[in-house]
């Protein structure tokens, strides 16, 4: 089993991410390269900056637009389903939600279909009137006694999205727009049920092209239905063949890391130093925290979940990136109204030379006009800087 340094290690997987500079074409065709390579790019309500899935594309995608995104889920390349989480998958990737949508009604779970009426009521409405929103069945839904409970008509659109019956199509506001597959997926669509064995291989496949190493644990995360004996047994198999090879990482253990063959041995390290990012809580590097600290040695927690008197950085803390070292975090806030990039903290690791600093303000200022933000406005009140570049 081949040892390489961690330094190596770091480079290959901000490479696999496409975070070192000049990986990603710039537009539409930029955007569409980049969630095709990382398998998925994650959806959150959250609006504090600019929504994660548009944070995430503009992180890697130059002179990145909301509505090259847009323009892509009404071309029918894009659509909208569950990775880890709500994500923008590529349209190649519908066949692989299938085996999810089809166990969506075993056990118990919240997403299991308990009011088939109703749901044949909205499949019935959707079917005749074409794309509808849920408020669109408001005034046929009974209220919940419990104010935070959801609506039953509401529940059982969501329930009808997780089994795949109705398909987002668009967002008017952040408010989903649904339609049933027939006319929601491009023509030749593939929609055979794989089986098991291909299932899995894809999700290994489909996590090693976006994170260049990993750990068995680590494939498939937060997907439940995937146990440890399925991956051992394709990982087995895709060795064997010299798909994947095994290799370990000074000072990370003796627990193999797994690479996908060819982009492993031809990758030579790239310069990582000037390449400055301002990232997203959910951007696809740093999603799995214990895998971010192993690795790269930042202990990050998003403490929006937290309670306010317990929170040591912000509530809403924007991982700071430099070459392949984090830096620290910056909680900030774009006021739209006033067109200012409110920062309220900054919290560096280690105090960043007058380099790092200078390197840093161009990329807050680009992040500022990426937020719709003229100006920025730093936690004293006194020190203000124009956006843009």
């Amino acid at each position: 089993m081949k040892k390489i340094e961690l330094a190596w290690a770091r480079s290959f997987i901000l490479n696999s991410q496409l975070l070192l500079e000049g990986t990603v074409p710039a537009g539409k065709l930029g955007v569409m390269t980049t969630i095709g390579h990382l398998g998925y790019v994650q959806i959150d309500t959250i609006s504090v900056v600019e929504r994660s899935h548009h944070h995430v594309l503009w992180t890697r995608v130059p002179a990145y637009q909301p509505l090259y995104l847009t323009t892509l889920e009404k071309e029918k390349a894009v659509f909208e389903y569950w990775a880890h989480a709500a994500s923008y998958l590529p349209i190649s990737s519908y066949r692989f939600t299938l085996l999810q949508k089809a166990s969506v009604d075993d056990g118990s779970g919240f997403w299991r279909l308990t009011e088939p009426r109703l749901a044949a009521h909205i499949l019935d409405r959707i079917g005749r009137e074409g794309p509808l929103m849920s408020r669109d069945f408001e005034k046929e839904g009974e209220k919940p006694d419990i104010p935070w409970m959801i609506p039953a008509i509401n529940q059982v659109i969501r329930q009808l999205f997780m089994k795949g019956e109705i398909m987002a199509v668009g967002r008017k506001g952040f408010q989903k727009i649904y339609d049933l597959p027939g006319r929601a997926l491009p023509e030749r669509t593939d929609t055979s049920l794989p089986s098991r064995k291909e299932y899995v291989e894809w999700i290994i496949r489909r996590d090693l092209r976006a994170h260049g190493l990993m750990r068995l644990k680590e494939f498939g995360y937060l997907l439940k239905k995937i146990n440890r004996q399925e991956k051992e047994e394709v990982l087995k198999q895709m060795l064997r063949t010299g798909l994947v090879k095994a290799v370990s990482i000074e000072s990370m253990g003796s627990e193999p890391y797994y690479a996908l063959a060819e982009p492993f041995e031809q990758f030579e390290p790239k310069e990582t130093g000037r390449a400055f990012h301002i990232l997203s809580p959910f951007d696809n590097l740093i999603i799995q925290r214990q895998r971010l600290k192993e690795l790269f040695g930042f202990d990050y927690t998003l403490e929006c979940y937290v309670p306010a008197h317990k929170r040591k950085f912000g509530y809403f803390g924007l991982p700071l990136l430099y070459g392949s070292a984090f830096l620290g975090q910056i909680d900030a806030k774009a006021d739209r109204p006033t067109k200012t990039l409110l920062v309220k903290n900054i919290a560096w690791i280690n105090e960043p030379d007058h380099a790092i600093l200078e390197v840093f303000k161009h990329k807050l200022k680009a992040f500022a006009e990426f937020n719709g933000c003229r100006e920025i406005r730093f936690p004293d009140g006194r020190e203000r800087m124009k956006a843009g570049h």
